[in-house]
C-alpha cells in the first residue's frame, strides 16, 4: 500500500520558490534603486572617501605638530636650565602662541610660571598658570601648576586665594603626598591668620590619610599638638 506524503512535504518547494521569488524582488528593487539614484551613490561615495582622507591627514598633522611641541620644548629647556631667562621668557611665550592646546604647552606654562615666580613676579605668573590650574582635574601636570600658583598668591598677600586653592588641591590630588602638603599650606595658613581650631582640623584630616603605624604619624601629630595648645 503505497504511503501517502506528509502534507507540509508538498508545501516546501512551493514556499521554496515563493522565497526565491522574494529574493528576486527585492534584488531588482535595489538594481532598479541604484539605477535611478546613481549620482546620490555616487555622491555618498565621495563623501565617504574625502571623509577619511580628512581623518588621516588630520592625525598625520597632529602627529608633526606633536613632534614639533617636543623638539622646541627641549630647546626651551636647555635655556632656562643654562639661565637665560630672558630668553626663555621670550621662546616660552612663542612657544605658548603656537602650541596652545596641547598637552606640551601645560608644561610650557609650568616652566614659564616658575621662572616669573623665581623673579618676583607674581601676578604674570598667577596669569600664565591659571589655564594649567583649570585643567588639575584632567592632568596631572595641572596640580603642580596649582602649587606654584597658591605660592603665587601667598607672596602676593593673597592669603585666603592661596588658602581656597591649596584645599581645592587636596580635594583634586591622586597622590597622599600631594593631598598632604595641600592641607599642611592650607593649615599653615589658618596658623597664620589665627584660625588654629581650623588648622587643627586639617591635620586631623592629614593623619586620617596615614595608617595607624605609619612613622610620619609622630610628626603630624605633634603640629596638631602645637595648634591644638598653643595659647
Amino acid at each position: 500500500m503505497p504511503q501517502s506524503r506528509h502534507p507540509s512535504s508538498r508545501r516546501r518547494p512551493e514556499e521554496k520558490k515563493e522565497a526565491e521569488d522574494v529574493f528576486v524582488d527585492k534584488t531588482m528593487e535595489v538594481v532598479r534603486w541604484s539605477k535611478a539614484n546613481t549620482q546620490i551613490i555616487l555622491l555618498g561615495a565621495i563623501v565617504v572617501v574625502v571623509l577619511f582622507a580628512g581623518i588621516l591627514y588630520y592625525r598625520s598633522h597632529r602627529a608633526s605638530v606633536l613632534e614639533q611641541a617636543v623638539a622646541q620644548l627641549e630647546e626651551v629647556q636647555s635655556a632656562v636650565a643654562f639661565g637665560e631667562r630672558e630668553s626663555a621668557k621670550i621662546q616660552l611665550n612663542q612657544y605658548l602662541d603656537r602650541f596652545e592646546g596641547t598637552v606640551y604647552a601645560l608644561e610650557a606654562r609650568l616652566m614659564l610660571g616658575q621662572v616669573l615666580l623665581e623673579e618676583g613676579n607674581m601676578n604674570e605668573a598667577i596669569e600664565v598658570l591659571a589655564p594649567a590650574v583649570q585643567a588639575m582635574e584632567k592632568q596631572p601636570l595641572g596640580v603642580q601648576a596649582a602649587f606654584l600658583m597658591a605660592a603665587a598668591y601667598e607672596e602676593a598677600d593673597r592669603k585666603e586665594d592661596a588658602e581656597r586653592l591649596f584645599l581645592r588641591i587636596a580635594r583634586t590630588a591622586d597622590m597622599s603626598f600631594q593631598v598632604r602638603e595641600a592641607l599642611s599650606g592650607a593649615a599653615r595658613l589658618r596658623t597664620q591668620a589665627g584660625n588654629l581650631n581650623g588648622a587643627a582640623q586639617l591635620f586631623e584630616e592629614i593623619l586620617g590619610t596615614l595608617e595607624e603605624g605609619d612613622p610620619d604619624r609622630s610628626y603630624w601629630e605633634m603640629r596638631l599638638a602645637e595648634v591644638s595648645y598653643r595659647p
